[in-house]
């Protein structure tokens, strides 16, 4: 049997401590996976990451103590492509009065309206609220850069703090720049149940918070999330080549479940002074079983992280499960004075980081690092780095087949020849 479904079968029997038998659990799996690898058209890769997508979304694998928001179930677009809907209303917009006055009348009407926006600025005066379901925004020509939304400027004395903010339902986002918010580009309000939210082809620059926010109510609302989102093919900077203050990142979501972020690009989410900024791609406080895959990030002080070392009330797992896998994390810029590192698990149990490819030209000494006693159960596998792997403050993980002698034109040329078209 291939060593790679060895390894995925092993880690799923592991997963089994909490009292699911083999027979009830793996031995199906194990079936279904030899009958695979004897046919010449599946990879024995390709059985490994089916594999992990079973892992992620059995109850049995998990722990008897669940975040009160838990789901199962998987992203409607982990193996396949997103496709618009088709929707009964459709209006064209010239103008930001005309984008408001379009958004209004989808939310009384109860939704289900395409917004095409023609090219040019729009520049808000307010921030853009999104309460019914099934609305989209969408550029006339599908460039983003023909489309820019706008607020007053990246200031905290910026008079429009949000420029979108999202509590219905199946909300999309394609093709169109945002830029310069006093808070943040986009805000998910989990809170309010705002599930499958889709941001695609877009641009993000200059917020001076988070660019892509999902809030949570942990306090009075846990069971509520924003589940099932959906961020692809997206480039997240700052023009200046560096943020505006600590207190910045690139995706930042809190209580979400079953989300994916793929093929996307970040740059330059970097703290200038203070202390250090937000992870470019962050989930934590009950988060669980997203997938963040194939997506670059540089120059940004740090990559990708599942989880945080605080604990709150009404928080079981900062996060749990998921999949880090097939990201491509570089940091050359000197400049930068937080830079730190690539991929962090914080209270981040049953979660597989795996075939990222990480170098980091700073002085920071973990390009994966693994935190905490509660960070167990963890696989980290086929990873190549320039920097160790290694543990922090407990955290326990599987972890095999990894290299730490990369050298960044490899790291280059792999990520080009992975995203030929």
């Amino acid at each position: 049997m291939p060593e790679q479904l060895l390894t995925a079968f092993t880690y799923i029997k592991r997963g089994f401590y909490t009292g699911i038998g083999f027979s009830v659990g793996v031995a199906p799996l194990l079936i279904i996976g030899l009958f695979f690898v004897k046919a010449k058209s599946v990879s024995p890769q390709s059985i490994f990451n089916k594999a992990i997508d079973v892992l992620i979304t059995r109850d049995e694998v998990l722990s008897d103590q669940m975040p009160p928001n838990f789901l199962t179930g998987n992203n409607p677009y982990i193996n396949s492509a997103y496709s618009f809907p088709n929707l009964p209303n459709e209006v064209a917009v010239h103008t930001a009065n005309d984008l408001v006055k379009a958004v209004a009348i989808a939310n009384t009407n109860g939704g289900n309206t395409l917004i095409i926006l023609e090219s040019g600025t729009y520049t808000l005066k307010r921030t853009l609220d999104i309460r019914a379901d099934h609305i989209i925004l969408r550029s006339s020509t599908g460039r983003p850069e023909d489309v820019i939304i706008q607020g007053t400027g990246m200031s905290k004395r910026a008079k429009v703090k949000n420029l979108i903010r999202v509590i219905g339902k199946h909300f999309v986002l394609s093709g169109i720049t945002l830029q310069k918010s006093g808070h943040h580009l986009i805000q998910v309000a989990g809170e309010h149940n705002a599930d499958n939210p889709v941001i695609r082809d877009c641009i993000l620059l200059d917020a001076y918070q988070q660019m892509v926010k999902v809030s949570y109510d942990m306090e009075s609302k846990p069971e509520i999330s924003s589940d099932f989102g959906l961020i692809e093919n997206c480039t997240f900077t700052y023009t200046a080549g560096i943020g505006p203050n600590y207190y910045i990142g690139g995706i930042d979501a809190h209580g979400s479940n079953g989300w994916l972020v793929r093929g996307n690009k970040f740059k330059d989410i970097a703290s200038p002074s203070g202390q250090i900024a937000e992870h470019a791609i962050h989930f934590w406080n009950n988060t669980h079983n997203n997938i963040i895959e194939n997506n670059l990030i540089e120059n940004s002080d740090r990559g990708i992280g599942f989880g945080l070392g605080a604990k709150y009330n009404n928080m079981v797992y900062s996060n749990l499960g998921g999949i880090i896998r097939n990201n491509t994390i570089i940091h050359t810029d000197s400049d930068d004075p937080f830079a730190d590192t690539g991929i962090a698990l914080e209270r981040s149990p049953q979660t597989i980081v795996s075939n990222n490819h990480i170098w980091l030209g700073h002085n920071y000494q973990r390009a994966i690092e693994y935190r905490f006693p509660l960070t167990k159960n963890v696989l980290i596998k086929g990873n190549i780095t320039n920097k160790a792997i290694s543990s922090r403050n407990g955290g326990e993980a599987e972890v095999e087949g990894n290299r730490t002698d990369a050298k960044l034109e490899d790291i280059l040329e792999h990520y080009i020849n992975t995203n030929k078209k």
